[in-house]
């Protein structure tokens, strides 16, 4: 994730007033919504997450994560507007 934001830029504790811009991959939709891929472990396709995703699988607690999960699987909007 660091690789593909401004090192400058702190997507989880930043200012709300600064965008995190992302600079890597996005999706093919629409919405080019950030995203990283990956292969799962015993698999050999590469699989797609949304960087959104990731962020709250890795920085939040525990009831925030549970009930974000329990929405689609969609991206996360960003507070920025994109």
């Amino acid at each position: 994730v660091a690789k593909g934001i401004d090192r400058n830029a702190d997507p989880v504790v930043g200012n709300a007033d600064n965008c995190v811009y992302w600079f890597r991959d996005v999706t093919s939709d629409d919405l080019q919504s950030p995203a990283i891929m990956f292969i799962r472990p015993g698999e050999t396709e590469e699989s797609v997450t949304y960087v959104t995703r990731l962020l709250v699988l890795i920085f939040a607690t525990d009831e925030p994560f549970n009930q974000l999960m329990t929405l689609p699987q969609d991206p996360f909007k960003m507070s920025c507007g994109d």
